[in-house]
């Protein structure tokens, strides 16, 4: 129990590692005390029991020779590399973040969430007005993203569909990687402007040219034009009314034979081990209304937007592929 209480210290040497640069300065070779101070212009008596704690933690190795090495677990605290996690430690730190989770006591209490209750406004809004932190939660975003990426590919086929619509897809990671693996495929983008005004997964992986890029709102209507229409992890994020609307507005330009494709990850039975509880409570302190749901609570959803969940697809990552067609 001690351990879980003291979660938080662990939290924080890992996100103010992050913030140092400390994994990407042991990258090529291990450093002493010294130079790592010098080089982050740290405390050098305090950075020395932070990296005491990360060697203990396993994300450091205290050599013999008094150097500091980098591990295979703190190397995905690096910049660079398809398992980086380092901006979720420096999102998940960050001290307006922790001060949202510091009500959650108040959010169980109320049912309001804690980024409301510390900042006065939703957690979108919030990181629109702040945009150095916004700018480290969107390329976490984008990197979740590329990492589960090819779980999706690999979980599904998307070649009998001629267009694929990512709806709320961000930059276009997920279709990006869904059109390359897929040459006869076409895509439709859909998010809000300011986050489609930069769809550099497109042009980095060589498929912008086979995509409509479209600046809106998800919840106002969907483009027409597609035989599949894809939200991922999208649900999670809203209450049960704003998830319906956004499956009701796919739902109302989805041919006879298209499909509706949710990707989320879902609930399992209690005490079964998984990171939907804890992912769920995030959502709880996150967004009004948002949550992990259950099977039973998607197929739900679907039913009162118009369509009949058919299939649930377990992938490689979190998240599964909940399939649906018209009612």
């Amino acid at each position: 129990m001690l351990q879980l209480l003291n979660a938080f210290l662990t939290v924080q040497t890992l996100h103010v590692a992050a913030a140092l640069g400390i994994p990407d300065l042991l990258a090529n070779a291990p450093a002493t005390v010294d130079s790592l101070a010098v080089a982050t212009g740290a405390h050098r008596p305090s950075l020395y029991r932070l990296l005491r704690m990360l060697a203990a933690a396993g994300a450091l190795r205290d050599e013999a020779d008094g150097r500091f090495s980098l591990t295979a677990l703190g190397a995905t605290l690096r910049t660079d590399g398809p398992d980086s996690v380092r901006d979720w430690a420096l999102y998940v730190g960050a001290t307006e973040t922790w001060e949202a989770w510091g009500r959650l006591r108040d959010t169980v209490m109320t049912g309001e969430p804690g980024f409301v209750l510390a900042h006065g406004m939703p957690t979108y809004d919030y990181l629109a007005q702040n945009p150095e932190l916004g700018a480290t939660f969107d390329r976490w975003m984008t990197r979740q993203s590329d990492q589960h990426n090819a779980a999706v590919v690999a979980g599904y086929d998307f070649s009998p569909f001629r267009t694929l619509a990512d709806i709320g897809g961000g930059e276009g990671s997920t279709l990006a990687a869904i059109l390359r693996a897929n040459p006869s495929l076409r895509g439709i983008l859909l998010d809000v402007p300011k986050v489609v005004a930069n769809p550099t997964p497109l042009m980095a992986a060589g498929v912008y040219d086979r995509c409509a890029v479209i600046g809106g709102d998800m919840l106002g209507g969907v483009p027409s034009g597609a035989d599949a229409y894809m939200l991922k992890r999208v649900l999670m994020i809203w209450g049960d009314e704003q998830a319906t609307q956004a499956l009701r507005n796919c739902a109302a330009v989805l041919p006879k034979d298209g499909k509706v494709l949710a990707i989320e990850m879902i609930m399992p039975p209690c005490n079964e081990p998984s990171p939907a509880p804890t992912f769920d409570v995030l959502m709880l302190l996150a967004h009004k209304g948002g949550r992990i749901r259950t099977e039973a609570e998607f197929r739900a959803l679907f039913k009162a937007a118009g369509l009949r969940l058919t299939r649930v697809v377990p992938t490689a990552s979190p998240n599964s592929i909940l399939e649906g067609v018209l009612a």
